[in-house]
């Protein structure tokens, strides 16, 4: 998946909403400019590389673990 990361700082990038459309800002530095990096997500738990479950659509799963895993919880890894 690509993500994208902040060029200071490596922290991921939101995006906000605004009138003319979206922008993306990063929360830590407030810096604009942004790389997309490919990465892979993996179970925060095990360390296992994990899937999105496509039976819920709601989250992450690990094979592993045998367990769902919240998006917010995922530890992203370069590819």
């Amino acid at each position: 998946m690509l993500r994208k990361l902040c060029q200071e700082c490596d922290t991921e990038i939101s995006r906000t909403y605004t009138t003319d459309g979206f922008s993306y800002t990063c929360q830590a530095c407030g810096e604009t400019a942004f790389v997309e990096v490919d990465m892979e997500p993996y179970c925060p738990d095990c360390g296992e590389r994990v899937e999105f479950c496509v039976k819920c659509s709601a989250g992450f799963f690990c094979n592993s673990c045998r367990a769902m895993i919240s998006s917010k919880r995922i530890v992203w890894k370069k590819a």
